[in-house]
């Protein structure tokens, strides 16, 4: 049994990677979105002060997710559950991810055109957020895998 400092701190790496992978396939996602003719006329600054704004964005987002769905999981959940199985647990992360974007993006379509909605504007958030979830469970869940001994 794993005290409950040791679980924060294990939940809190595992969604320190899961905001990684957030980044990387929110740019991912929002290179093909981007104007070529944007690409050409560049500023340095602006560009460095954009990455740096979408990083602490994702970072708040990141924090509050894990503060209000993933930690409390974790409490939750015994040590020997089935959906501690990394494949199980990325699987699930993926599905309450996806879960929240397909929520929020119904709603959205729901008010407003649908196709208009899932635009290439939307595929850096649904990419990013279900990275988040994935990874996070995944690389929580091999961190209560029994290590091997190599000699």
């Amino acid at each position: 049994m794993k005290t409950f400092g040791h679980k924060v701190k294990l939940s809190f790496l595992a969604m320190l990677c899961g905001w990684i992978a957030c980044n990387i396939a929110w740019w991912v996602g929002a290179i093909p979105g981007m104007d070529a003719t944007a690409l050409q006329h560049l500023d340095i600054r602006q560009t460095a002060i954009f990455v740096i704004m979408v990083g602490v964005y994702t970072a708040v987002v990141i924090v509050m997710a894990w503060a209000a769905i993933f930690l409390p999981v974790d409490l939750c959940l015994s040590d020997d559950s089935k959906l501690r199985q990394p494949k199980v647990a990325a699987l699930f992360g993926f599905l309450v991810a996806f879960s929240i974007v397909a929520a929020v993006y119904g709603y959205a379509s729901w008010t407003n055109s649908f196709w208009s909605t899932l635009g290439n504007a939307a595929l850096p958030y649904a990419l990013g957020t279900c990275a988040t979830g994935s990874v996070a469970a995944y690389v929580r869940a091999r961190m209560d895998q029994p290590k091997r001994h190599t000699r």
